[in-house]
């Protein structure tokens, strides 16, 4: 009898043996108060899903086991277009508010809708006649959310808090356990810049097509944002940084630009190129459609075309957003850098202890001077690069 593939991942998944000989059914709603307010925060409830399929009978559905936020409260996520989601601290580190609001007026981090539940589904478990002794349990969704610290924001007739919290699966799986790691009283209206932004009604013409809404741009202030590291591959380990520095005119203190671009971290390179060998190093960049050859990568370097940056060479810094500052004649707004529309960044850096080159699609949106970075593509190094 086939069950497809979500069950097949079932049998071979690590499943506890050594449960209680009853695999536990979903337990009871339990509410959670993260900020200490005495007011409940988060859910912990359960969901029955029937699946009815043909291909699969006695396979009635699955049950889930999650988190769900309740009204007045609102977690925190990355806005940036890029790999990452929901924000988290570092183990070590505290709730610093005042870093959280700077990345919040930046538009780096903004907050669910707090009229909305939030849900994270952790825990499921099949269930019908065809499930046999050794596939029935409870096994991870892969939302990997346990054991990551996120942050909640809690608001209501007692005042505003902010709390750092965490999802823990203990052993053997059947159950969730939520566990303040910290948390402070803010002023009412913290990070509200951060909320989400209304959508525009919809506009019907006399043909009433239906128009559908358009969220207004993320509008991001001038300034130098501080620096979002962003890992690329999900490795646990940060790649890149979208970062920001000013370039003066004619030395300190004069007008200039507040420019934001992409730079490597270390472990990580970017391919940098120069005209015929001479002239300044500039970020390689990749069209769309087109290929990096490992022929054409080594003759490069060969030939002293090519070289893969260092994380701390300046020339490193690519580019992408620039704001004028001072007294300028140029438009207030942010406009695209030299070359920002060229192509895609080609990085080299490891993956699991792999060393693996990608193609970094820029992301950017003008005049709102959002900026965010996506990996296209990435390969094993010495294997063709193509950009899809």
């Amino acid at each position: 009898m086939r069950y497809g593939l979500p069950l097949l991942a079932w049998v071979v998944a690590l499943q506890v043996h050594g449960q209680q000989e009853r695999i536990p059914g979903p337990p009871p709603d339990e509410y959670v108060d993260v900020t200490g307010d005495g007011r409940a925060d988060l859910l912990i409830t359960s969901r029955t899903i029937h699946i009815s399929d043909p291909e699969q009978p006695g396979y009635l559905g699955m049950y889930k086991l999650g988190v769900r936020t309740i009204s007045g409260n609102a977690v925190l996520l990355w806005s940036t277009p890029s790999t990452q989601r929901w924000f988290t601290l570092d183990s070590a580190a505290r709730l610093d508010t005042a870093a959280l609001s700077k990345r919040i007026h930046y538009k780096q981090l903004s907050w669910t809708d707090e009229d909305k539940p939030t849900e994270f589904w952790l825990l499921e478990r099949p269930f019908g006649p065809a499930i046999t002794k050794d596939q029935d349990g409870w096994y991870g969704t892969g939302d990997h959310h346990d054991g990551r610290i996120m942050v909640l924001r809690s608001a209501n007739d007692l005042g505003t808090s902010v709390a750092a919290f965490t999802f823990e699966l203990p052993f053997p799986y059947g159950r969730i356990v939520v566990r303040s790691k910290e948390a402070v009283h803010v002023p009412n209206g913290y990070g509200e810049e951060g909320d989400p932004i209304p959508m525009k009604p919809v506009v019907k013409d006399g043909y009433d097509f239906g128009h559908e809404p358009n969220e207004p741009q993320v509008m991001v202030p001038p300034g130098l944002p501080p620096d979002e590291a962003v890992d690329l591959h999900d490795d646990g380990t940060p790649d890149v940084a979208v970062t920001a520095r000013d370039e003066h005119w004619h030395g300190t203190g004069n007008p200039g630009y507040h420019v934001r671009g992409i730079a490597p971290l270390p472990g990580t390179s970017f391919l940098l190129m120069r005209d015929e060998g001479h002239g300044p190093w500039v970020c390689f960049r990749l069209p769309s459609g087109a290929a990096l050859t490992p022929d054409e990568l080594n003759a490069g370097l060969a030939s002293g075309t090519y070289f893969w940056s260092l994380p701390s060479a300046g020339s490193s810094f690519c580019p992408v957003l620039q704001h004028p500052f001072g007294s300028m004649s140029a438009p207030a707004e942010w406009t695209a850098a030299l070359h920002a529309d060229d192509g895609d960044l080609v990085y080299r850096t490891t993956y699991y202890d792999q060393t693996v080159i990608g193609a970094l699609e820029l992301r950017y949106a003008l005049p709102g001077g959002e900026l965010g970075v996506t990996p296209q593509n990435w390969v094993e190094e010495g294997q063709v690069l193509q950009v899809r």
